[in-house]
């Protein structure tokens, strides 16, 4: 059986993380901004976007605390 080892943190380019964390971060604040303008639109299926929007949020905001604890260290 064969198995493989995931890559080390050698292998990383210096401050790759925080970088591709800030992009992420980005990249989900643009989608919750979208996903509020189709509740704000939207006159039948708010309940629908709030389902779609709150684990994107919690995801933004731990990617916030990510880069907020990686670029203090």
């Amino acid at each position: 059986m064969m198995t493989t080892q995931p890559p080390t943190d050698d292998t990383a380019a210096p401050g790759s993380a925080t970088k591709h964390t800030a992009i992420g971060v980005g990249l989900n604040l643009l989608l919750l901004a979208m996903i509020g303008y189709g509740y704000w639109q939207s006159e039948l299926w708010k309940w629908a976007w709030i389902l779609v929007g709150i684990p994107i949020a919690v995801v933004t905001f731990r990617y916030t605390w990510h880069l907020i604890r990686s670029s203090g260290s």
